[in-house]
């Protein structure tokens, strides 16, 4: 600093010299970027927990719901075809019932016929009736074996509906057992997820109010990764080129610096640890 002084001396008036504003800027810039690398420091800590809790979010929100409806689609598909058996075997027994039907109304009419027999006068009406009783005979053999086919079909369809039943009980054993499982499973993510969540609390309250909105805007439109690291000149997100005047403006700390092309905060890990 310099004294200017007249010839009729007051006062003397202290100016700064070009070197002091200098050491001041340079102290006050020091200080700026000493601030902003803090502060991206913790938005880096707030991302690793962002990511766990996005992962853990994906797990109990999307893999283990998946995961159990894979099991109870499953469950569904042995349902309706155990339905679908239970109908054949009913259209079985339908079938069975009207060839018995059928079958007793020929027996019936070969015995109407064979009591006809000796109420007849000529050869010719004799020999007629013989005729109908042998076709009633036939008929009457023919609805015999197809009563015997629909028992078969009957026992095939009831043997065939006691395996779906046991895959189906072993299926529904399957499905408690897995719900029960993913239950445990989502109830340690919460424990989990609670953790992180404490630690980001912390975390979120000493961060630039301004800064830590930019990143919560961020982590919200860009699916949990808000930030990206350089990583050999390239975003460590979209790997796209990052320019030598991006790398400087970063390493400046003036301002959060952006990815031209996936749009997230840009950091220098190396740097941030030094």
């Amino acid at each position: 600093m310099h004294e200017v002084t007249g010839s009729n001396p007051v006062s003397p008036i202290v100016v700064s010299s070009d070197k002091t504003v200098s050491r001041k800027r340079a102290k006050g810039l020091s200080k700026l970027r000493m601030g902003l690398k803090e502060e991206l420091q913790k938005i880096v800590k707030l991302q690793e927990i962002d990511s766990q809790l996005y992962k853990l979010t994906h797990q109990k929100d999307v893999e283990k719901p998946s995961r159990l409806n894979e099991t109870f689609t499953g469950l569904e598909e042995q349902k309706r075809t155990l339905a679908t058996s239970k109908e054949k075997i009913q259209q079985l027994q339908l079938k069975k019932k009207d060839r018995e039907l059928e079958l007793q109304t020929k027996e019936e009419a070969v015995k109407k016929a064979q009591g006809e027999l000796y109420q007849l006068k000529t050869n010719k009406e004799y020999q007629a009736k013989l005729n109908e009783i042998a076709s009633h005979k036939a008929d009457v053999s023919l609805l015999e074996e197809e009563v015997l086919k629909a028992l078969e079909e009957i026992e095939g369809a009831e043997k065939e509906l006691n395996q779906i039943q046991g895959a189906r009980a072993e299926q529904e054993k399957k499905f408690k057992e897995e719900e029960s499982t993913v239950a445990t499973e989502i109830k340690e993510i919460d424990i989990q997820m609670k953790g992180l969540e404490d630690k980001r609390n912390i975390i979120a309250k000493d961060v630039n109010p301004k800064i830590f909105a930019k990143y919560e805007q961020l982590i919200k439109s860009r699916h949990g990764e808000a930030i990206a690291p350089i990583v050999n000149d390239n975003c460590g997100f979209c790997h796209m080129r990052v320019t030598p005047q991006t790398i400087n403006e970063i390493k400046m700390y003036k301002d959060l610096v952006l990815c031209h092309s996936c749009v997230r905060i840009l950091y220098i890990p190396e740097d941030l640890e030094g």
